[in-house]
């Protein structure tokens, strides 16, 4: 028998991915929305016992889906982008006009931080890529700039990492060897067609990078599985693989890494099935189904049934009562259901910091600020975490660009726990009126709360405001009873000879 290792090719995924694959493919599915989560038929929503597809399909095609995991999401990664994401002043304007077009693709550093925060938050994984285009090792900066070559990064996420290795080499965690699968679109003639290739980066013997791209084969006959031949390969001109990982999930060894959000994508499917279920039960209370008692129908004599009808039950077998009835679900069943739908709803916004109503004085608000103040912790450490991967990924580009590696990078972490929360917010107000704090000050409280936009600007506010007020005044004095202007009287003149007269 064959080894397993022998066998093994460029594709084969690490055992770490693929125990992680399967919550992967969850959020995944959940961000994709509805449709996505329909074509996955029973994984997320199960077929009852005894029923019919053709029933099933009717009742997955019309099963509700509300994005509360998606609102979540967009909600936790959008804290720390109130404000762009700022270089040092230090920093070179190679460096700062890249900062504007990160990717080459268009995207600004804050766009690029935001996608992989977004990321990052639902995988618990996201890799930067500093990729640098293949030129000639015997190039000057010279030719490097009028050629045009620049490096630019590239998002990797958590899903395409096939197989992930690390080693401490230097006192220092360092990638050691990274699997990354492809998909591109090629042109065919007038068509396209999809190509699967891996990116393999890893260290040689010498602990040098290198890269290699491998590229699927399709299979001469159906038969044979395709096969990846290696299409190009070469050495990273650095000293360390330009690949910076950014984590948020409870990492677990080198690869496997936990979600911070799967147990809420567990629950969007919860909700899924509940709302399915509600649905099903509202389509029967709405049409609810017409019971003849006492009697039978002759065979195939159907009955009509709506508005403006009247049923009259015929004369009963020996003189037996006859009546018509409907079934339909009982009312405390719909309110039961209803309200764990509710349940679902208020617990995936609470565990996910969304403000709910407030309730004063209940559990519910006590638990919703508590959510809250944990949910502002983490969000809190994931930025500072994507502030350290910035850097290191500004470090591998200066490297690149043979510059200074020290680039400083600020990712915005003073935004409010709890947007309109009124406590901190009457006690900004308070304090303001006593002049306990500057308007400065308050204007920030206003800002972190939500109440300011973000890009609410200080110092224009304050010419603003002095502007209004210098407008506001009146350029004589105005008696407030008569409305009329007041005239002061002059100062008399000094007598001749008396002690304040001036002597010339």
């Amino acid at each position: 028998m064959a080894n397993a290792s022998q066998d093994a090719t460029v594709d084969k995924p690490s055992a770490a991915y693929e125990a992680m694959l399967p919550a992967w493919t969850l959020i995944s599915d959940i961000v994709a929305g509805a449709a996505a989560v329909r074509a996955k038929g029973e994984l997320y929503l199960p077929k009852y016992e005894d029923e019919t597809r053709q029933e099933y399909e009717r009742r997955k095609k019309s099963a509700p889906w509300r994005p509360e995991f998606v609102d979540v999401l967009r909600s936790l990664a959008s804290k720390p982008f109130g404000k762009d994401v700022a270089l040092d002043e230090k920093t070179s304007q190679r460096i700062k006009d890249l900062a504007e077009d990160i990717d080459a693709r268009g995207n600004s550093l804050t766009a690029f931080a935001r996608s992989a925060f977004r990321e990052g938050i639902a995988d618990g994984l996201h890799g930067i890529l500093v990729d640098f285009p293949s030129m000639s090792s015997v190039m000057t900066l010279a030719d490097e700039k009028a050629s045009g070559v620049r490096p630019y990064w590239l998002h990797v996420c958590a899903d395409d990492i096939i197989a992930l290795y690390t080693d401490i080499i230097d006192g220092v965690e360092k990638v050691t060897h990274v699997r990354i699968k492809e998909c591109v679109i090629v042109r065919d003639g007038f068509g396209e067609r999809e190509v699967n290739r891996v990116r393999v980066l890893f260290l040689d013997a010498l602990n040098k990078p290198q890269w290699q791209l491998w590229e699927q084969q399709n299979a001469t006959n159906t038969v044979e599985k395709p096969k990846y031949v290696m299409i190009g390969e070469g050495p990273i001109t650095l000293d360390a693989i330009p690949l910076v990982l950014f984590w948020t999930g409870e990492r677990k060894g080198e690869h496997f890494v936990i979600p911070p959000l799967l147990d809420l994508a567990d629950m969007q499917i919860e909700l899924y099935r509940a709302q399915s279920r509600l649905d099903e039960i509202l389509t029967f209370a709405g049409s609810p189904m017409l019971a003849a008692n006492g009697f039978t129908l002759p065979e195939g004599q159907s009955v009509a049934v709506g508005p403006k009808r009247i049923m009259v039950a015929p004369p009963g077998m020996e003189g037996g009562n006859t009546s018509w009835s409907f079934i339909q679900p009982a009312a405390g069943n719909i309110k039961e259901v209803r309200d764990h739908v509710q349940s679902v709803i208020d617990d995936i916004r609470r565990l996910g910091m969304q403000p709910l109503t407030p309730k004063s004085g209940t559990p519910t608000a006590t638990g919703q600020s508590i959510e809250a103040a944990k949910a502002h912790s983490a969000v809190q450490a994931w930025a500072l975490d994507l502030q350290d991967a910035l850097e290191q990924a500004f470090v591998y580009t200066a490297q690149w660009l043979k510059e200074d590696s020290a680039i400083e990078v600020t990712v915005d972490v003073d935004f409010s726990i709890e947007p309109y929360a009124p406590a901190p917010l009457q006690t900004l107000q308070a304090a303001r009126a006593a002049k306990d704090i500057t308007i400065e000050t308050y204007w920030a409280g206003l800002r972190r709360f939500d109440v300011l936009p973000a890009d609410f600007d200080a110092d224009a506010e304050a010419v603003a405001l002095a502007d209004e007020l210098a407008g506001l005044q009146a350029d004589v004095p105005i008696d407030p009873v008569t409305g009329q202007e007041i005239i002061t009287p002059a100062a008399p003149a000094p007598k001749i000879g008396s002690k304040t007269a001036t002597v010339a």
